[in-house]
């Protein structure tokens, strides 16, 4: 009997750990998408983004990148971690450094990416205010995070999907993609 009670309080902490884990670590990817492009939407490169509220209050500053228009938060104090990030492989050290960074983001974002209801997106010659996003959440299958296969496991997130789409051409906030 106290084998049985031992694991059932084993299963519920590894359980409960992997759910605690996803309500308190995030990720957010964010899409700035150029409607004005065919026949596909392109990513606008070079961008400053304001994620907002639905009151138009500020929660996260934002910056993509000029090569391929990928979105990066910034962190009031760790910033962007693409530093962090493009040297990770190259040693345990600099991969310890990329998983702090991200660590801080992760915990960071938690406590606002459901918040986000607009964006201010200024690039090349434009300049919008409170531009709708569409925000998508989903969360990781927290109950298997411990299950030590390559394609199953690892610590459970909750991922955020901000959508911003622009007409780039008339400097305007678009429709929604189809």
């Amino acid at each position: 009997m106290r084998t049985l009670l031992a694991i059932a309080i084993g299963a519920a902490l590894v359980l409960g750990y992997g759910y605690y884990h996803a309500a308190t670590h995030g990720w957010l990817y964010v899409n700035l998408f150029d409607t004005s492009v065919k026949p596909y939407a392109g990513n606008i490169r070079d961008a400053e983004v304001r994620l907002l509220d639905g009151n138009g209050n500020l929660l996260a500053a934002a910056q993509s990148d000029q090569q391929y228009g990928v979105v990066r938060l910034i962190h009031p104090q760790a910033g962007d971690c693409s530093a962090a990030e493009s040297n990770a492989s190259a040693s345990p050290a600099a991969r310890e450094e990329w998983q702090k960074c991200f660590q801080t983001l992760s915990t960071w974002l938690i406590g606002w990416a459901d918040r986000v209801r607009f964006a201010d997106v200024k690039f090349a010659d434009c300049d919008l205010k409170r531009v709708p996003v569409i925000l998508r959440e989903s969360g990781d299958d927290w109950w298997l995070w411990w299950v030590p296969l390559p394609h199953i496991g690892g610590k459970p997130l909750t991922y955020f999907n901000v959508s911003i789409n622009i007409d780039g051409a008339n400097c305007t906030a678009a429709r929604r993609l189809s």
